[in-house]
């Protein structure tokens, strides 16, 4: 153990050598270079071999270089000759020497073109292998002349020695697990690094980043999420069923990753914050810096930003592997089945996309209306007469407006059946605000959720939809309660105005067919009108089952702009650990911090579900109601305060917008913002003052 402490500390002294720093920087550039230049140049080369042999089978002598292929197996093109095997060249010519199937000839005769070492989905894309090459250099520089050169290296070569290792004993699952862990730890490495060299500059907040990032790197705390993190995301893959459509997978494995590490990052946060003024109080470790010309908002203002860089590194890293996990599934998926084509078209258009949403514009309850509703429930329900003639207790007006309010609200979101006598089986959804979709020329579509009869997913009914009110020209097509489906809307239906107005028509009494495309033009009122033969029953959509959607963005942005809103939530829980370890101990800040956390998170729960507790029907009026009474108004008063501090915290929720490819707007990154520099901010100055009034050194001596 001496030995090899011995041998690491000598190498850690010969690579701080001006003459080997050159000598590697040299080497990495001329590695790199050859590596992708390599791979660019087969790629290059792949491409002109293609265009001749498609030049040559589409020009004047076609049918003869395809007979010749056909019956000898080979072909000289230019100064070249091409070969295969003739029993599957006749699968692709025909006997006339007509290529039937160009691309796959293509693919065929230049089979052996591409070495078995290269990245076959690197050379897909040549612009990304300039990327990278540029990348590796860049990175690598900074490891040798950061002095980080013998710990990288210790990581790359142990990384690499596994991954050849069970490469051999045929374990091609994990072939890229060990490698792909090392990367990740010599990245983090390097940006902690950096990170200290930009901060070692004399500010006093600086200095105390400098010191949050130095212990971090030092102590087991932090460096135990850390790679507990990174080695993690490289296994998230081998955790999904392979055999799952590509556009799930992508799914499951962008939600698990980033709430993986939005999860770890949070707890890292939360503790580190924490930690760091609370042992710098509890060991007197701050006696040295309260002598020194550094205020106390400089110091705690440099501890924030120091856990805050932490996080954001920590972030970054795990948000940039898992986008180009993504794309590299993206670039190297070659479907070849027509259900294949399907799944990367659905990754395509629902995924790797970010769509504006909008939901329907629906009538409004007036107030005299509300009120007129309760009185006519006062006077027709037997179960109130005794309020007609006196005073309503705010309980029972409470539980009535509420009921009023619910009632309306579904009535709105309801599609009678043709046994509804008193309503056509049809409704008019109106959708505003679409006048930027109209501007972009892309087709809109509209998505529904509908729920009616038993809800079975088993059960295939009709339904009819048209656009505007005119319904004698519309299509129609089977939907399956309780499934999300959608249905594509051409661009010219949408007003200047912005405006969309879509007629729904109630067909469950009408048998559906086998296939599962939309149908028309058809009469939707005179098919809705006639028998059918099934029993119909009325449909429901809930708030958000019926939306109309739009591409406006790239999956890029949105990513960055979902990782924004996270590091954002991360200062949040930063400055709240900072501040109240100001005046608490270790156990009792983290308690506390955890604490708003828990509750912040479940504030959006807590708004749905607090206008349906209580209330009820009114009771004798006794001591036990009058507890009761007073019991719940305290919970509901503690829980509706609860809401209205912490809601606005969890409902940032852009994991959960990303992965369904919606839009994340610029309007939530605007009230992340806010949300810092209230409960951030407001908790940075509330230590402010702690520190600034507390007695921080005592002396003892004689």
């Amino acid at each position: 153990m001496i030995g090899a402490t011995a041998v690491v500390r000598r190498a850690d002294e010969i690579q701080r050598l001006r003459w080997v720093r050159i000598l590697l920087t040299i080497l990495i550039v001329a590695a790199s270079a050859g590596f992708f230049g390599t791979v660019i140049g087969i790629r290059q080369g792949w491409d002109t071999n293609a265009k001749a042999i498609v030049i040559a089978f589409a020009g004047d002598d076609k049918q003869t270089f395809g007979t010749l292929l056909r019956e000898s197996g080979a072909v000289v093109i230019g100064d070249r000759e091409y070969a295969a095997p003739i029993e599957v060249l006749e699968t692709l010519i025909d006997e006339s020497g007509s290529v039937q199937n160009a691309q796959g000839l293509v693919m065929l005769l230049l089979r052996d073109d591409i070495p078995s070492w290269a990245p076959r989905w690197l050379l897909l894309e040549t612009e990304l292998a300039w990327m990278l090459m540029g990348l590796v250099m860049v990175l690598g520089v900074a490891i040798v002349w950061g002095g980080l050169a013998v710990r990288v290296g210790t990581l790359l070569a142990s990384g690499l020695a596994l991954s050849l290792v069970f490469g051999a004993i045929g374990w091609d699952r994990w072939v890229g697990v060990p490698i792909s862990m090392a990367m990740l730890l010599s990245t983090f490495l390097l940006i902690i690094r950096m990170l200290q060299l930009a901060l070692g500059g004399r500010q006093g907040w600086a200095a105390v980043a400098h010191t949050v990032l130095a212990e971090s790197s030092r102590t087991r705390l932090a460096l135990g999420f850390v790679i507990t993190l990174l080695i993690a995301l490289p296994l998230l893959p081998l955790t999904l069923d392979k055999e799952a459509p590509i556009d799930q997978f992508v799914q499951a494995y962008l939600i698990r990753s980033l709430d993986l590490s939005y999860a770890l990052a949070a707890v890292m946060v939360l503790v580190i914050a924490c930690s760091t003024v609370s042992f710098d109080i509890r060991d007197r470790h701050i006696w040295h810096i309260a002598t020194k010309p550094l205020g106390r908002l400089q110091y705690l203002l440099g501890k924030w930003i120091g856990v805050v860089l932490l996080g954001a590194s920590v972030l970054v890293l795990a948000g940039a592997w898992s986008y180009g996990y993504v794309r590299y599934l993206e670039s190297s998926a070659a479907p070849k089945t027509v259900s294949e084509f399907e799944e990367f078209t659905a990754l395509q258009q629902d995924v790797l996309v970010a769509r504006s949403t909008r939901l329907p514009t629906y009538e409004e309850l007036e107030e005299g209306d509300v009120r007129g509703r309760i009185d006519e429930i006062l006077l027709e329900d037997p179960e109130f007469q005794d309020y007609v003639d006196g005073d309503v207790p705010l309980r029972v007006y409470r539980t009535l407006r509420n009921r009023v309010v619910d009632q309306f609200d579904q009535q709105r979101r309801r599609l009678p059946s043709v046994l509804d006598r008193s309503n056509p089986p049809w409704v008019v959804i109106h959708f505003e605000g679409l006048k930027h979709a109209k501007q972009l020329g892309s087709t809109v579509r509209l998505g529904f959720r509908l729920l009616g009869g038993l809800s079975d997913e088993h059960e295939r009914r009709l339904i009819g939809f048209a656009v505007g009110e005119d319904r004698t020209e519309g299509i129609v097509g089977a939907f399956v309660p309780t499934v999300p489906q959608d249905l594509e809307i051409p661009n010219s239906a949408i007003a200047d105005d912005g405006t969309l107005d879509i007629s729904m028509v109630n067909l469950t009494h009408v048998p559906a067919g086998r296939g599962n495309d939309w149908v028309g033009p058809v009469n939707l009122e005179g098919m809705a009108l006639q028998g059918g033969g099934l029993d119909p029953f009325e449909l429901v959509w809930m708030v958000d089952g019926m939306e109309i959607t739009y591409p406006d963005g790239t999956f890029g942005s949105n990513f960055v702009l979902a990782l924004t809103l996270v590091l954002l939530k991360l200062s949040i829980l930063a400055a709240l650990g900072c501040g109240l370890a100001t005046a608490l101990s270790f156990p009792v800040a983290c308690l506390a911090v955890f604490t708003v956390y828990v509750g912040a998170s479940m504030a959006p729960w807590l708004a749905t579900a607090i206008p349906y507790y209580g209330g009820g029907p009114p009771g004798s009026g006794g001591v036990g109601e009058l507890i009761q009474d007073t019991v719940q108004w305290l919970i509901r008063t503690v829980a509706s305060s609860m809401v209205y501090v912490l809601r606005a915290f969890g409902e940032l929720q852009p994991v959960e917008r990303l992965i369904q490819g919606r839009l994340i707007e610029w309007g939530q990154v605007w009230a992340g913002l806010v949300m810092l520099l209230t409960w951030g901010g407001g908790a940075l100055a509330v230590g402010w003052l702690i520190l600034s009034r507390r007695q921080l050194a005592i002396y003892s001596g004689e």
